[in-house]
């Protein structure tokens, strides 16, 4: 299962449907206690653990302290961001508090199905 934190309705939508037409489970999260409840009952008929973490870095503060929680508590996690290529300090802070990779909106867009097979795959590199 993959987990996703995002604070657009088209991009939860987009990686959702994305990840369903694609046989991966999915679901998200929006705080810290949403991501330790999936990390640890990751749920009703879920037989997989989470395989990786989409973070948008349009939730600022919240998508920063999601990436440290998860880096900090399941190290192995592979945790991905992604945001707005002119947010270069929040980009640096994202890979600095553990994400890695992490991808302007436009490189997560167009390899999304990439994205997603890997870290189905246990892979995190970027495409």
């Amino acid at each position: 299962m993959i987990l996703y934190a995002c604070g657009d309705l088209i991009f939860s939508t987009r990686i959702s449907s994305t990840a369903g037409s694609m046989g991966i489970a999915s679901r998200g999260v929006r705080s810290i206690e949403q991501l330790e409840k999936a990390l640890d009952h990751p749920g009703d008929g879920e037989a997989a653990a989470p395989c990786g973490l989409i973070v948008d870095l349009d939730l600022e503060e919240t998508a920063l302290n999601l990436i440290e929680h998860a880096h900090q508590t399941q190290p192995r996690l592979p945790v991905l961001a992604f945001g707005s290529h002119v947010e270069v300090q929040l980009l640096r802070e994202a890979r600095k508090r553990g994400a890695d990779p992490v991808l302007p909106r436009s490189a997560f867009t167009q390899n999304l199905v990439d994205i997603l097979r890997k870290l189905a795959a246990g892979n995190a590199s970027a495409p």
